[in-house]
């Protein structure tokens, strides 16, 4: 694991360089219409300017240490485009229109935060559609969202200056209550903070809907 902070939506936004023209490209996302049907591609910046509807795919990290779940997250870098400084999940990103949504998180998954898992590893949650509105940027999406279960994210994020973790209870907690607080811990389990929404990416109802019910079920 290199000893480094992960800009997402920069990542994202990278050209694709055509080795057989020359020429640097545009990424592009597949976009659908209210039924879910593909309608064409499209651009990043469109995509999150128009507010088209595109899949992405989410990334959730449990790691279950002495009797204690523990969900880890990453606090997005102060130059990022949206959310600055903001506890968020450990991975998004989005589907290239040649990918499956697994290939797409498996990819994400080495891209953003170097761990080569397989597919196989991963557990698929369950889907939802979310729209977040800031400033000009409109995300417009339909969630996949995944969850992997490890003993060993301490090793793996030892070095990853920007990986927090929270308890799983707390979090549950947090999310149901609009005026709630909660410590946000390095990956030793050393309290960092209390925080407020406002320090936070809106992804309650994600959690509450998806991740939340799967946990409370499995675990």
């Amino acid at each position: 694991m290199k000893n480094h902070s992960y800009n997402l939506h920069a990542l994202e936004q990278m050209d694709i360089y055509r080795e057989d023209t020359g020429i640097m490209e545009e990424k592009n996302y597949k976009i659908y219409d209210s039924l879910y049907n593909v309608i064409g591609v499209a651009p990043y910046e469109e995509v999150h300017t128009k507010g088209l509807l595109h899949q992405v795919v989410h990334f959730w990290l449990a790691e279950k240490k002495d009797g204690q779940l523990w969900l880890y997250l990453q606090k997005r870098t102060e130059d990022d485009i949206v959310y600055k400084g903001a506890y968020d999940i450990l991975t998004s990103g989005h589907i290239d229109p040649e990918e499956t949504h697994e290939e797409a998180m498996v990819h994400q998954i080495k891209e953003q935060l170097g761990l080569s898992l397989e597919k196989e590893q991963l557990t698929y949650i369950g889907h939802i559609h979310q729209q977040i509105k800031k400033d000009n940027y409109f995300d417009n999406t339909f969630v996949q969202s995944y969850l992997y279960v490890t003993d060993r994210a301490e090793k793996d994020f030892a070095d990853a200056g920007n990986v927090v973790k929270v308890k799983f209870e707390e979090l549950a907690a947090f999310t149901g209550n609009p005026e709630g607080k909660i410590t946000v811990y390095d990956i030793q389990g050393q309290p960092i903070e209390e925080t407020t929404h406002d320090q936070w990416w809106p992804r309650d109802e994600e959690f509450e809907k998806v991740m939340a019910p799967y946990i409370k079920k499995h675990f």
